[in-house]
């Protein structure tokens, strides 16, 4: 685990987690707003999760940047270099954000 300070009141903890296949790990990222998580990104199944209570303005603009920072595309594979979305993204609620950010 990792932790990472990205701004006042704004931090990331990384989680390595193994793949399935035992071979290798992916990254596990949290992002706080201040203690609460507000934007889990589960690089394995290429899914971003966002806490959709709202609890400040400050909150707000942090899950904005956190979004930013997670924007994620792949290139295709017809070598045009087009950039397509393969990301999922999902909204949850407080109580599903907490579950997916004690995931270990």
């Amino acid at each position: 685990m990792q932790l990472t300070n990205i701004g006042k009141n704004k931090t990331m903890i990384t989680h390595k987690v193994m793949h399935e296949s035992k071979e290798f790990t992916t990254d596990y990222d949290v992002y706080f707003s201040y203690s609460q998580p507000m934007v889990v990104v589960d690089w394995d199944n290429k899914t971003v999760y966002q806490n959709l209570a709202k609890y400040s303005n400050t909150t707000s603009r942090h899950t904005k940047e956190f979004l930013k920072l997670t924007d994620r595309f792949d290139y295709d594979d017809t070598g045009t270099g087009r950039i397509i979305p393969k990301w999922n993204w999902s909204f949850v609620n407080e109580a599903k954000i907490n579950e997916l950010s004690e995931r270990q």
